[in-house]
């Protein structure tokens, strides 16, 4: 519990600090990546990266489909990290379904007064995928920094994510989202742990908050 307060506490810091940025705004010019689409580059998103589409309007829908966090195409980096072997950062049958249901909880809570359907008008479409885990460097926001043995250094992994929010009925891309964590090995190699819980719980609430605008 400890552990968990710990970094709820230092994802809220994270939070207000973004807060303090600014309302977000599109830049004038499209995302070369995403020209074909219509996205535009977006500031102070709180986000590592944000692309969206002009005139979107995304708090104008009240009705979300959220799919499952995809897990396939994750690239893991071949090197080692200190505190985890092989094995814990490979994507086993038991660990997606983990990660799955971590997720589910953590977005369901934060859009529970929307309504959940995967048809209809106005109808949000919210993908999200793990993209990568590899080796990264400790900072004051870490993930399971409470989890470290006294004495030893923090073996730290950087996560990244990338979320895409569709209008269901047309299909069309009205958002793209990147984001990086960082994590100890230690936490990373449990999987249902309270900082997979905690890194999810603060992907879904910011996210929430660009969705609602509020």
């Amino acid at each position: 519990m400890a552990s968990l307060l710990k970094s709820i506490l230092a994802l809220a810091l994270v939070a207000m600090v973004t807060a303090c940025t600014g309302a977000p705004t599109l830049q004038e010019e499209p995302a070369s990546e995403f020209a074909a689409q219509g996205l535009h580059p977006v500031r102070s998103s709180g986000f590592a990266q944000a692309y969206a589409r002009p005139g979107a309007n995304l708090p104008a829908y009240r009705t979300v489909n959220i799919v499952d966090l995809e897990l396939d195409n994750i690239e893991l980096s071949n090197t080692a990290v200190a505190g985890t072997l092989r094995r814990d950062w490979q994507m086993t049958p038991e660990r997606k379904t983990a990660l799955r249901t971590t997720w589910a909880a953590s977005m369901n809570r934060v859009f529970s007064g929307y309504t959940l359907s995967a048809s209809g008008d106005k109808v949000l479409r919210i993908s999200a995928e793990l993209t990568r885990v590899a080796p990264g460097r400790p900072t004051a926001t870490t993930i399971g920094g409470a989890l470290q043995p006294a004495g030893s250094s923090q073996d730290v992994v950087e996560i990244w994510g990338e979320f895409r929010l569709y209008d269901q009925l047309s299909g069309d891309l009205l958002a793209v989202i990147r984001d990086n964590r960082t994590m100890t090995s230690v936490a990373m190699s449990r999987t249902g742990g309270a900082s997979i819980q905690a890194l999810f719980n603060s992907w879904a609430a910011l996210l929430h908050t660009r969705v609602s605008g509020k």
